[in-house]
C-alpha cells in the first residue's frame, strides 16, 4: 500500500507541477501579449502622427504656392494698370487679381493690396511716391505672409 501512496503522491505532484507551470506560462504569455499590444499601439500612433504632419506640411505648401501665384498675378496686373490706366481690360484684370488676393489673405496683404489699388486709381503723375511706397509695402507684406525673410542686400 505504501507503494500506491507513493505513486499517487508522485502523480499528484507531477499534475500539480504541470498546472502551476502552465498557469505561470499563460500569465507570462498574457503579459507579453499585452506589452506587444501597447508597443503596437504606440507604433501606430507614431505612424499616424507622422502621416498627419506630412499632410499638414503638404497643405501648407499648396497654400503658400497658391498665395505666391496670386500675389504675383496682382503685381503684374498693378504694373499693367499703372502703365495703361485708361484701358478697361487692365482695370478688369486688376479687380480680378485683387479679388483673388482678398480671398487668399492674410489681412495684412489684403490691406496693402487694397491701398495699392486705391492709389493706382487715384494716381497723380506729378507725384508717384505714394504709389511706389504702396507697391513696396505690398511686396513686403506678401513676402512676410510667404515666410520669405529679407536678405541683407534687399
Amino acid at each position: 500500500m505504501d507503494e500506491l501512496w507513493i505513486a499517487l503522491i508522485a502523480a499528484g505532484s507531477a499534475v500539480l507541477g504541470s498546472l502551476v507551470t502552465g498557469w505561470l506560462t499563460r500569465s507570462a504569455g498574457l503579459r507579453q501579449a499585452d506589452a506587444a499590444k501597447h508597443a503596437g499601439d504606440r507604433q501606430a500612433d507614431a505612424a499616424l502622427h507622422i502621416m498627419q504632419a506630412t499632410l499638414d506640411e503638404q497643405r501648407r505648401a499648396r497654400i503658400e504656392e497658391r498665395r505666391r501665384q496670386v500675389y504675383s498675378e496682382f503685381l503684374e496686373a498693378a504694373t499693367d494698370f499703372s502703365s495703361e490706366r485708361d484701358n478697361r481690360d487692365f482695370n478688369n484684370q486688376l479687380q480680378k487679381t485683387l479679388t483673388q488676393v482678398v480671398l487668399e489673405g492674410p489681412d495684412t496683404v489684403v490691406l496693402m493690396a487694397l491701398r495699392y489699388t486705391q492709389l493706382l486709381k487715384e494716381l497723380d503723375l506729378e507725384d508717384t511716391d505714394p504709389v511706389t511706397s504702396a507697391h513696396t509695402q505690398y511686396i513686403y507684406a506678401a513676402r512676410d505672409a510667404l515666410g520669405i525673410q529679407p536678405t541683407p542686400d534687399s
